[in-house]
């Protein structure tokens, strides 16, 4: 059995909890960014209870929604704040933006997703479409600008 010292002890367990925490992160993304998609599909399918999946799908949205924060501010915290002036730092700037912006329109999408009845379905449906769409459509703009933060 091989035993480290204390230094290199806790060096190995920070990259590892990072680590976890990264892949969290991004299992959020892909519940966010799969769930999006399976509805749109849904919906372009023109299956009958799209309202009940859009309603799981809004509870599984915010709770990984949260998750993401949580770990984005984990992510943030391990790399070290960026200053404004610096390109990274702009970048980080321009997503949190499109993320703020992003979650108004979720509490819009998923108060009309509580409200909607299932008493016009092709309205329903095509309701659905779009606003799936456009949620799938904005989660890849962001994991676009992730890409360029992660990887310049």
């Amino acid at each position: 059995m091989t035993f480290f010292p204390a230094a290199e002890h806790a060096r190995v367990m920070s990259e590892s909890l990072h680590l976890a925490v990264r892949t969290v992160h991004v299992l959020g993304m892909a519940v966010l960014l799969g769930g999006a998609g399976l509805v749109w599909l849904a919906a372009r399918q023109r299956i009958a209870s799209i309202t009940a999946l859009a309603r799981t799908y809004e509870w599984l949205f915010w709770g990984a929604f949260g998750v993401l924060v949580a770990t984005g501010i984990g992510n943030l915290g391990a790399l070290g704040a960026p200053g404004p002036a610096t390109r990274w730092g702009q970048v980080v700037l321009v997503k949190l933006s499109l993320v703020a912006l992003f979650v108004v329109a979720s509490a819009v999408r998923t108060l009309a997703v509580a409200r909607i009845g299932d008493t016009a379905p092709v309205a329903v449906a095509t309701w659905h479409e779009r606003a799936y769409g456009a949620t799938a459509l904005s989660l890849l703009g962001l994991v676009a600008l992730a890409e360029v933060l992660a990887h310049g």
